[in-house]
């Protein structure tokens, strides 16, 4: 009797802790929506669709680099810190990259990938923005067009909501609308 206790005991902890561990991460990236500062990142085209990613827009932002905190030498492919600053233009930049999180103002979990020189490039972990699978297709076909290289006229930005390291998409927008509204705009 009192080991089927015990056992009972240990698996309602372990059923709780299964439904911790999904819980917290969703409770951390709402909380970032809704409590966080929003930035807008411009983005930067992407190549063409790849069928095995399925129904969300694949983005890619410009200027992902930045240069080391006091000549650091940061690790590649291990987590680091990169601050972020709102430009003159409204638009987010980088400031410098670090191994620990900066003690003032907003920054980023990223991964270093390469190094010049100057710069360290890094990728964030923001690249997908989910939405309605029927939209998604037409969304990234919109965004492709708008983001294209040879379009001079490229006027395409994630809002990007950043609280304690992370960065969650809030929405995508094209043509300075929303990606929703862009499309509705477009519908023949």
């Amino acid at each position: 009797m009192k080991l089927s206790r015990i056992i009972f005991g240990l698996f309602v902890v372990a059923a709780l802790a299964q439904l911790a561990a999904p819980s917290s991460l969703l409770w951390r990236y709402e909380q970032t929506l809704r409590t966080g500062r929003a930035y807008k990142f411009r983005t930067a085209p992407v190549d063409p669709y790849d069928a095995f990613r399925g129904r969300f827009v694949a983005l890619a932002f410009e200027n992902t680099q930045a240069p080391a905190r006091g000549g650091e030498h940061l690790k590649l492919r291990e987590r680091a810190y990169v601050g972020i600053a709102e430009g003159a233009d409204g638009f987010a930049q980088f400031t410098e990259l670090s191994a620990e999180p900066p003690t003032e103002g907003d920054y980023l979990h990223v991964e270093p990938t390469w190094r010049n020189p100057t710069n360290t490039h890094f990728t964030v972990s923001f690249n997908r923005y989910y939405m309605e699978e029927t939209k998604a297709p037409k969304a990234e076909r919109a965004y492709r067009e708008r983001n294209w290289r040879s379009n001079t006229n490229r006027n395409t930005y994630a809002l990007v909501r950043v609280r304690g390291g992370v960065g969650v998409i809030e929405d995508l927008y094209i043509d300075g609308k929303p990606v929703s509204q862009y499309l509705q705009a477009a519908k023949p």
